[in-house]
Order: structure tokens, then sequence, then C-alpha cells
């Protein structure tokens, strides 16, 4: 297992250093953090959500499930050695197993909230401990290499039954459930891990009818390949779709990705991990010293090749470990512009105040103008004090925000969930009165329920409350829009149809699909705006 990973993971370094270094701000650390197996751990201490769906994730990000079994590896036959020798009573231990995989399975359930995102309880080793667990039990329970293929009908009967159940089970709720879901936390993933268990004890079975199905060619070349496609398809993926793509995926770019994975698991497999796991690693590595290089005129061309491309790999890993290259990240590109566009403006003021007025340009051009940046209608703004709660979206309107309303109070965050909102609330109690107006845009990282959303709004029970619905291209669209819309009934609640407007204008949005533009934030700010005016 880890002479692949590390391979991939040196490859992975080396791909950002040539192609991608901005990639090299967190791939360092987390790098580090997988040689050590400790990559769940370090995701969970550095708030690094396993869902976040904008922008380029982590090439390593899938090793999070590693970490943990590696974790179990080391502690498992120390704790089963210790037990078997004071104890030494296989049905207790039977027992603690499954008693120590409800407590992990019960841990997950009251660790996790609602509305917030679940990267914690979804990568700690603690709460999802029962998964290996579980998989300890059968092995107590199911011996595979004392399972008779001649068994009694009745027997037979139950396993084909019991097989296909769980199949059928399995498949469901792969195909229903989603990463917000709660009951996927409050039971969900160990109702999963006890199908997964009944359906590798009945596909094991060789007298079910699963067995000789599963038992179909190429899956059995997946299943002996299922390591080398899990380690590598997470960075091909990651590094090889562009921002555009991410939630909108090309069928085209997606075969390719399939067919990328498999041919590198396939050399991994050849390769790498069957000549170690037939001979060992210190035999592998000692047979590259006899293996039969190139040789071109009596010089050993294929070895100095050999060697040159080793030296360079290693240079290059150690390179983009070291942080000595300079890295421009995506912010520092935005400040440039922004700093470039602000004193082309000011240079273009002062132009127009040394050049006399000119005439106003056709009719046709002020018609352009106008569709790209709507102008609100002329009402009167009244409100004495205005709070505006987001999240990234609320910070890409800011300025213009600000602008419309210059004492207004701007909160907007990077990755708030609306739960999160609900806890913020309580600072902003000042403006639970009348004459105060609240903006509220929130959905854009995740689901809430209409509970939720009316747990945030009887915060502000007293002020005008302004809910924008959002445009968002994630399978939550549509159910944050339909909460906002079930609580629109509300006597101080107005809802803003930003998504209507929105859906139709790609140029609002940047290449992500989600965040705005300048002119989607200044539409943005026109529509709440015109709104809020009386």
């Amino acid at each position: 297992m880890i002479p692949a990973a590390y391979l991939m993971i040196i490859t992975v370094v080396i791909f950002a250093v040539l192609f991608n270094r901005e990639l090299l701000t967190t791939l360092r650390g987390d790098a580090i953090a997988s040689f050590f197996y400790m990559s769940n751990w370090w995701f969970i201490f550095h708030n690094v959500s396993y869902f976040d769906s904008f922008g380029l994730p982590s090439p390593l990000k899938n090793l999070w499930s590693l970490a943990i079994e590696e974790q179990f590896y080391l502690v498992w036959p120390l704790f089963l050695y210790g037990f078997l020798r004071w104890i030494k009573n296989p049905k207790w231990l039977l027992r603690i197993i499954i008693i120590i995989a409800l407590l992990s399975a019960i841990l997950m359930a009251v660790l996790y909230t609602p509305g917030a995102d679940p990267s914690r309880v979804y990568y700690g080793t603690d709460t999802r401990l029962f998964d290996l667990l579980i998989g300890c039990a059968l092995a107590f329970l199911w011996p595979f290499n004392r399972l008779s293929p001649k068994i009694p009908q009745q027997s037979k009967l139950a396993l084909n039954i019991t097989g296909t159940i769980s199949v059928v089970l399995f498949c469901i709720l792969v195909y229903t459930m989603n990463e917000y879901q709660p009951f996927l936390y409050r039971g969900g993933l160990f109702l999963v891990a006890i199908l997964g268990v009944l359906m590798i004890a009945t596909i094991a079975h060789p007298s079910c009818y699963l067995s000789r199905l599963f038992s179909f060619r190429p899956l059995r070349w997946i299943g002996t390949r299922s390591y080398g496609i899990y380690l590598w398809h997470y960075p091909i993926i990651t590094l090889t779709t562009p921002v555009t793509e991410i939630g909108q995926p090309s069928l085209l770019r997606a075969a390719l990705q399939v067919a990328a994975t498999f041919v590198i698991a396939e050399l991994s497999f050849r390769f790498v991990e069957t000549p170690i796991r037939k001979k060992g690693f210190i035999a592998y590595v000692k047979g590259f010293r006899h293996r039969n290089y190139a040789v071109i005129k009596n010089k050993p061309i294929g070895l100095w090749a050999a060697i040159s491309a080793l030296v360079l790999s290693v240079g290059i890993f150690a390179t983009g470990m070291s942080g000595i290259l300079p890295i421009k990240t995506k912010a520092e590109h935005t400040v440039t512009e922004v700093k470039t566009s602000t004193n082309s403006e000011k240079t273009e003021s002062k132009k127009e105040e040394k050049q006399p007025a000119k005439q106003p340009k056709t009719e046709e051009k002020n018609t352009e103008q106008k569709a790209i940046t709507p102008k609100p209608a002329k009402k009167t703004y009244t409100y004495t004090q205005t709070l505006a709660l987001g999240d990234s979206i609320m910070i890409d309107i800011e300025p213009f925000l600000k602008e419309a309303i210059p004492n207004v109070t701007i909160d907007g965050k990077i990755g708030r969930q609306l739960v999160d909102a609900i806890d913020v609330s309580y600072s902003y109690k000042k403006f639970n009165s009348k004459g105060s107006a609240i903006l509220i845009e929130l959905g854009t990282n995740g689901p809430f329920t209409e509970k939720q959303l009316n747990q945030l709004l009887d915060r502000f029970d007293q002020a005008d409350v302004y809910l924008v619905n959002t445009r968002v291209p994630r399978g939550w669209e549509s159910e944050v829009n339909q909460a906002i819309k079930n609580v629109s009934n509300r006597s101080n609640v107005t809802v803003i149809d930003w998504y209507s407007v929105a859906v139709n204008h790609s140029s609002y949005f940047a290449p992500d699909g989600v965040h705005l533009t300048k002119t989607g934030s200044q539409a943005y700010v026109n529509l709440a705006l015109d709104a809020m005016k009386k």
C-alpha cells in the first residue's frame, strides 16, 4: 500500500510544480500529512471541507480514508494481541468490537450538526471506526475459508434473498442520499456499513448466485486494481477538471478521466503493487540494479537516463516541498487587477476633466449599457440601520452595497452555512427593531431546512427582512429556494428573486458559475436596493 501511495503523492507534487504552482500553497502540508497517514486529522484541524465544491480541491484529499485505515492497522494488532493474551475469550472480543462500533456510530450522530459542514464527522477516525470494526466482526462470524458450496436448499434461499435485498438497498441509498442529509450521519452510514458486510458475506459464499454474478471478468479486473483506482481517480479528476466544469461535468472529459484512471491503475498494479507484494520492497528496489538497460556503443545510455530521471524527479519534488518557488495566487492576481483598474479609472477621470464635455452617444449604446447594469427604480431608502448577512457572495457585492447604502453593516464569510448564521445573529440584536432592514444571502455552500431558516428569521422578527434566493449550479439549489419560498408568508419577510434574474445571465458569474463578476455584483445590489426602497 505505502509505496504506491507515496508514488502518487510525489507525482502530484511534481505535476503541481510544473503546471499548477498555486496548488503548492496547500499541497505541501497535505503531502506531509499524507506521508504520515494523518491527512484526515490534518484536514479537520485546518477546516478543510470534504464537500466544498468551489475552486480546485486538494488532489490528495482522497487519502483521508487511507489515513484512517493505516491508523487502524497500527492499533488493531496491538489491541488484538493484548486482548487475546489477557482475556482469551473470542466471544468477549466480538462483543467488545460490536460495542465500540456502536459507540463510534453514536458519536458521529452526537457530533453532527444539521445544516453545518459535516466534514468533522466524515473525516474523523473516531466517528468512522465502525466501518472497520464491522468488517472485523464479519471475520469472526463468517470465516471465508470455511464456507461450503454444499448447504441445505433453505439456507441457500435465505442467502440469496439476503444478498439481493442488501444489494438493492445499497443501490437505493447511493442513488437517493446526499452528503447534507441528517440521516446519513445519524444511522445512514452505519446502515451502509451493515449492508456492505451483508453483500461481502453473500457474494463471497460459493453457494450464492451473487458469487457467480460478481465473478464477471471485468468486475474482477476492477476489484484486483481497486486500490490503484482509488489512489489515482481523485488527483486525475481534480487536476484535469477546469473550474468552469465543477458541478457541471463534461461527459467526454469524464470518460477520458475514467480511462486515464484505469490505465494508470493498471500500470501501478503491474509495475509497483504486484512486484512489491511478491518480492518485498527491498528486493524490488534491488532488482533495478540487475535490469538490462539499453546500451549504445558500449555506453549504458539506459542506466544514465534512468538515473537522470530519478535525480530530476527527486529534485523537482524537493523544490516543490521546500517552499522556495515564487507562487502568485489568484488573490494576488485579483489585487493587481483591481489596482490596475483603479489607476486606469483615475487616469480616465483626469482625461475627462481636461476634455470638453462630449455629446451623449447613440440611443443604441445607452440601451446596451442599461442591459448590462440595470438601474433600480427611483425610490426612497428610509431605513435607519441595515445589516447584510451572507457568505462569499456577500463579500462579492460588498463594495457595491457600501456605495449604495453608506451606513450598512456587512457580515460575509467564505463557506458560511445558514446554521452558522444563526449563531452569528446573536451578536446583532440591536438590528431587531422597527426601522431596521436585514438583507440575508445564504445557501451558496449547502442546503438548509425551513425549520432552520425560521430559527434565523425569529432572531429578526421586529425588523424588515429581505431574503434573497440563490442561483448556484449545485444539487441543493432547488431545496434552498423552496425553503425560502415557504417562509415568504411571514409578515416581515420579502423574498428577492435573484434566481429568475440571474439564471439567463452567464455574464453575471465568474468562471466557477457561482461567484459574481462586477456586472453581476452591481445587478445583485440594484435588485436588492429596488426591493428595499419604498
